[in-house]
């Protein structure tokens, strides 16, 4: 596997601050149907989204440019995994992470992070629409066989 070199965020996208009332009202939009917003980084929509893991914790992420933020955190730096077997997933980890592929069990290691989707001009996300509905982006993800968050978000 060849070494990924990262590239940087911004310095405006380094230093956007986000709150957990910010996150409440981009979430509420989306659950009401409103069209993805764009990435406040990369200003792509169809991939960011405010998120929500265990704990809870509150963030908001983009799948298209890596760009990731805590509520009340600067954004910082994430590393892509992909499997591309019999299958194809994606996901993402903080940079010291290794990653198993929920399919085939193969284990992904920080040295085999990939490029974000706006880092490889050949990657196929960038066939998703640059703007558009909920509806849209769940049209565009079933046809290319991928499973379809309800807000039509990877």
């Amino acid at each position: 596997m060849i070494a990924v070199t990262r590239v940087a965020l911004s310095s405006r996208c380094r230093t956007l601050i986000y709150s957990l009332a910010e996150w409440r009202v981009e979430n509420a939009a989306l659950e009401g149907g409103d069209n993805p917003q764009p990435c406040p980084c990369c200003r792509r929509t169809g991939f960011y989204a405010p998120r929500q893991a265990d704990g809870p914790r509150f963030y908001r992420a983009c799948k298209y440019c890596g760009f990731w933020q805590d509520v009340d955190k600067t954004p910082h730096e994430i590393i892509r995994y992909e499997c591309r077997d019999s299958h194809w997933v994606a996901d993402w980890k903080e940079p010291h992470e290794a990653w198993t592929c929920p399919e085939c069990k193969t284990i992904f290691h920080p040295d085999e992070a990939v490029l974000w989707p706006s880092e490889n001009p050949t990657h196929w996300w960038g066939e998703a629409p640059v703007s558009g509905t909920q509806e849209d982006y769940r049209r565009f993800w079933a046809a290319k066989g991928m499973r379809v968050h309800r807000w039509g978000i990877p």
